[in-house]
């Protein structure tokens, strides 16, 4: 399936993959807390969704980077777990992938005029051979 911005959606998915792979490496190395951690693999994954424009493949990144952020960032060693929390973690991180994707979507600036209608106020006869002789 080829997206209207001409990358396959086969290969997006992936890429989502590799750059949610890279954004919990950086924030294992930047961000030292949970919540924090938390915050920014959710705008990382919101990034991730403003560069592939697809809300599938942004969807996609998010889940991926749930795993790893509970995984790796919230619990030790690969070690997922499925609390509450986890699971807010889950819809906060999988949301926020396809609202990054929103963002880049074209949207229009401001409400154009409203379309004029035509209105008949007389009925003008026409011939009837006259007229389709200009027609054809």
């Amino acid at each position: 399936m080829v997206s209207r911005h001409g990358a396959p959606l086969e290969l997006l998915i992936p890429c989502a993959a590799v750059m949610a792979v890279g954004a919990v490496a950086v924030v294992a190395v930047a961000v030292p807390d949970v919540s924090g951690r938390v915050a920014a693999m959710a705008g990382l994954t919101a990034v991730i969704g403003l560069v592939v424009r697809r809300p599938v493949a942004a969807g996609a990144a998010g889940v991926i980077g749930w795993f790893l952020t509970t995984g790796f960032l919230v619990n030790g060693l690969g070690e997922l777990t499925f609390t509450t929390a986890d699971w807010l973690r889950l819809g906060l991180l999988t949301g926020a992938g396809p609202v990054g994707a929103a963002m880049r979507l074209p949207m229009p600036l401001r409400v154009s005029a409203p379309a004029r209608i035509p209105v008949v106020t007389e009925y003008r006869r026409i011939d009837r051979f006259a007229h389709h002789k200009t027609l054809s």
